[in-house]
């Protein structure tokens, strides 16, 4: 196998080939921290993208947010879904962008790779608050922690090689002999680049915990991803990295009766959000 090194400047370049969605939801993390903001100045946001407003509003018109008459504009779909629920609409409607592809050098599909994440974030989100965390936080950690995978798939298009499951050095081992760098490694870059949260970029660099970290929202998404994993949500070569201890739990702020029932809410949830953002 030919090592092909990538560097920051070619992984940030292709990354102006990605959909815009996952950058305007960073710019609307700092926008909704915001007290002097307002549903007028959200819309506006959103509509910088027309996928994206088109994606809001079919999710928004989906029986996970509608029962009734149907939304026919972006500003009458955040209206009624309400100011605290655009974050969440948001991202569902982003990683339906971002994960809208065959991730060949994985052997992934698109709809793989958006059920993971939508099922990683919705675990983070229901058990953050048990673990004192930020839930948007968490939620976000979760919905784009395989944006590593998206770029370097793109920037190694062509070049033949394919990630063997059976690869016994494991994933991020494999990365780093290939490309240089693993994709949780990619990922932080590229997030702190669109300027979300230290703490979200962090928790997405280190989830494999191939380190110790010290970081109650690295361990969570170490957990969440593990159980997606057991759930059949998983992703190829990530299942050595995941196990459930009680050391990691305490890590997380967890005890393992709350993390049993945030995954009972998160499966609950799973497969309206599953058919509204399909």
């Amino acid at each position: 196998m030919t090592v092909t090194p990538i560097s920051r400047e070619a992984l940030l370049h292709v990354v102006k080939t990605l959909p815009a969605a996952p950058q305007i939801l960073a710019q609307l993390g700092r926008l909704l921290l915001d007290i002097n903001s307002d549903l007028a100045d959200i819309t506006l946001l959103l509509k910088r993208d027309a996928a994206l407003t088109a994606r809001i509003i079919r999710i928004s018109n989906s029986a996970l947010y509608n029962t009734g008459l149907p939304f026919a504009s972006l500003e009458e779909a955040l209206a009624r879904v309400g100011y605290t629920e655009v974050y969440r609409l948001t991202g569902f409607a982003a990683v339906a962008q971002l994960a809208d592809q065959h991730l060949a050098v994985y052997g992934v599909n698109g709809v793989q790779l958006r059920e993971n994440a939508l099922l990683t974030a919705l675990i983070m989100e229901a058990a953050a608050p048990a673990a004192d965390l930020d839930e948007r936080e968490a939620y976000t950690a979760g919905l784009l922690r395989s944006t590593g995978k998206v770029a370097i798939d793109r920037l190694t298009k062509g070049g033949g090689a394919r990630f063997e499951a059976g690869t016994n050095d494991g994933l991020a081992a494999w990365e780093t002999a290939y490309v240089g760098m693993t994709n949780v490694e990619a990922a932080a870059m590229i997030l702190d680049e669109w300027r979300f949260p230290t703490d979200t970029v962090e928790a997405i660099r280190d989830h494999y915990l191939e380190e110790p970290s010290a970081f109650a929202l690295t361990h969570l998404l170490h957990l969440a991803a593990g159980a997606a994993e057991r759930r059949g949500m998983g992703l190829p070569g990530e299942g050595r990295y995941w196990d459930v201890t009680p050391e990691k739990l305490a890590a997380a702020g967890l005890t393992a009766a709350q993390f049993e029932a945030a995954l009972g809410k998160a499966f609950d949830q799973f497969q309206s959000v599953r058919s509204a953002v399909a």
